[in-house]
């Protein structure tokens, strides 16, 4: 049976001689910054007990409120609530990433066959007024988890059209190429301003977990997508075209040796 190790958290001394010594080696900074991602996958194996515990005091304070009417309009309480909901919600992402690492069970599926039900599910996640237009070509199998492969298209459809400000267009294509099938999820919002210029070809960066360029957003949804193509020998990448945001995702089709 695997047995997880516990993991200490560091007090605020030893955080701040950690700073200190990072400021005083400054070549330290890549070491450091390459642990911290992993602090982020042990953090992420807690993150449904923690969401649980979260999700036991916001129905603790629903029901202080059904039992006291007169706490509803309590500022605390409002603000305790809002705040529970978003760490509650910031878990949930978490979990997603977590999850999005597993190995799981491969059998042939077909693009297509998930690709009509995103729209669907994106209106369940979010509101929005996109409009989606389908240009799916007939397209082979190829050998991922469905949940994953689901939950890919989920995150690159939503990350479309957030990016859109949840009102624009949203073209989906698939084709095949090659060896390869092609997915191709394109908006017209384009991409937020960046003092970078390589912004789009540092795709490694922008796939880093919690890492976003939007505020409010947690910064899971393309280390979920990078995620899942490293695990089913896929590969992302993000473009830009006559204003309009291009993912294009890249699976092997199933070889018929």
């Amino acid at each position: 049976m695997f047995e997880r190790n516990s993991y200490k958290m560091l007090n605020y001394d030893e955080y701040r001689n950690l700073c200190c010594l990072i400021n005083e080696n400054p070549d330290m900074i890549s070491v450091f910054d390459n642990m911290s991602m992993f602090s982020i996958d042990e953090l992420s194996i807690d993150s449904h007990d923690i969401k649980n515990h979260l999700a036991y005091l916001k129905t603790s304070f629903q029901l202080l409120k059904k039992k006291s009417p007169e706490l509803s309009e309590n500022k605390y309480i409002i603000r305790m609530e809002d705040v529970l909901s978003q760490l509650i919600y910031h878990m949930e992402r978490t979990t997603l990433y977590r999850y999005s690492m597993k190995k799981a069970d491969k059998k042939p599926v077909n693009i297509n066959d998930i690709m009509y039900e995103v729209p669907d599910i994106i209106d369940d996640v979010i509101d929005n007024t996109c409009t989606f237009t389908f240009c799916l070509d007939n397209i082979p199998d190829i050998l991922i988890n469905p949940d994953q492969l689901k939950t890919l298209l989920t995150e690159a459809v939503q990350n479309a059209c957030e990016a859109s400000d949840c009102t624009g267009e949203i073209t989906l294509i698939t084709r095949k190429s090659n060896n390869y099938v092609i997915t191709e999820i394109i908006n017209n919002g384009g991409l937020p301003s960046h003092d970078d210029s390589s912004y789009l070809s540092d795709y490694i960066k922008l796939s880093r977990p919690f890492y976003s360029t939007k505020s409010g957003h947690i910064g899971v949804g393309l280390s979920i997508i990078h995620q899942i193509c490293l695990s089913s020998n896929g590969y992302a990448r993000l473009t830009e075209s006559d204003g309009k945001t291009i993912l294009c995702i890249r699976f092997p089709i199933i070889s018929e040796n």
